[in-house]
């Protein structure tokens, strides 16, 4: 008999992992979403049941799927009468224990990955982190992660965490980033897609060589007369500005 997820939200991540765990040949049960209208949409894409109160989650589901933001994981897990089923959260941030103190069975998986609508993913290659209360536990969260991905980790919260940071520094802080360069070319009518060469070289050599071992440019170089050439440009975006003195300060200080 197959398995029975249910999740509770309908956001990228809820319509990943139903996709995902769809293909592995397990049950998607039972929706909850505040957004009726994704929460619908999801549900009837696998013929499960939909409410907008997380309290009528059914308690035959095998597992339960927290998928909401960070700060309303705590909140939710406490409004669930049921504790029957496995609850699983996803954040990278919120330790096994927020919701361990509240139900029985519960776990983390946690993919570490960027999730969008109507992205297509290669499941198999996403590195996922699992942690459970106890060994029972362990085994069904793995069991589910395995049909997921062939990069599986077992990781404490503490590590999570960092690991968590480690991700928001080199993913969202260089989509920011890319986000001020998109701007500075676009005063300019220069699209940004010259940069992606450029940048996915970067990231290869990176990987590669190790970041370390990989770092070019100005500050790398010393060359204080682009740098300031650099900075004079950016006098009316003070913020910037100061990102790139900041940035370029640390890049000289490893290079010497």
């Amino acid at each position: 008999m197959k398995a029975k997820i249910s999740f509770i939200g309908s956001g990228n991540l809820a319509t990943h992992l139903a996709n995902a765990f769809d293909l592995s040949g397990y049950t998607i049960h039972q929706i909850i979403s505040r957004n009726e209208s994704t929460g619908k949409t999801l549900a009837a894409k696998y013929s499960a049941f939909f409410d907008t109160k997380s309290q009528n989650i059914d308690s035959s589901s095998d597992y339960v799927f927290i998928a909401v933001s960070d700060n309303n994981i705590e909140s939710v897990i406490k409004d669930i009468i049921t504790e029957k089923p496995l609850f699983v959260h996803c954040a990278g941030s919120v330790s096994l224990n927020t919701i361990a103190v509240c139900k029985p069975n519960t776990a983390i998986f946690y993919p570490l990955q960027t999730f969008t609508k109507n992205r297509n993913l290669n499941y198999f290659e996403i590195p996922v982190f699992i942690e459970a209360n106890n060994e029972l536990n362990l085994k069904k969260i793995k069991l589910l992660a395995d049909s997921f991905s062939n990069n599986v980790n077992e990781l404490n919260s503490a590590k999570r965490l960092i690991l968590h940071l480690s991700a928001v520094v080199s993913n969202n802080f260089t989509n920011h980033l890319l986000y001020e360069s998109e701007k500075l070319l676009h005063n300019e009518n220069m699209p940004l897609k010259w940069l992606y060469p450029l940048l996915s070289e970067t990231i290869h050599k990176a990987f590669e060589f190790g970041p370390g071992n990989s770092q070019t440019g100005p500050a790398a170089r010393n060359d204080e007369k682009t740098l300031k050439l650099h900075l004079d440009i950016l006098d009316n975006q003070q913020s910037l500005k100061e990102i790139y003195k900041i940035i370029s300060e640390q890049i000289k200080n490893k290079t010497t």
